[in-house]
């Protein structure tokens, strides 16, 4: 069963295998989100419709989640 996930930008999930995507970009219709730019660990990008998003089992990835809202990976770079 799939959990669904808003797409918030800069937030990191794990999908059922362990792999980790970040939400690189949301992109709107009329007001309404549309397409998904995901991106992999490795850097490499993927744009997938909204709907295509919604049908992914994920989970946000709590660490990642609690380094971005402390600031602490932007002074690891």
């Amino acid at each position: 069963m799939s959990v669904k996930q808003k797409a918030v930008v800069g937030n990191w999930y794990m999908n059922m295998t362990g792999q980790l995507i970040k939400v690189w970009a949301v992109g709107y219709s009329s007001g309404r989100p549309a397409k998904v730019v995901i991106e992999y660990l490795n850097g490499k990008r993927k744009i997938l419709g909204y709907g295509d998003w919604c049908s992914l089992d994920l989970e946000i990835h709590l660490y990642r989640a609690a380094r971005r809202q402390s600031g602490s990976e932007e002074s690891h770079r």
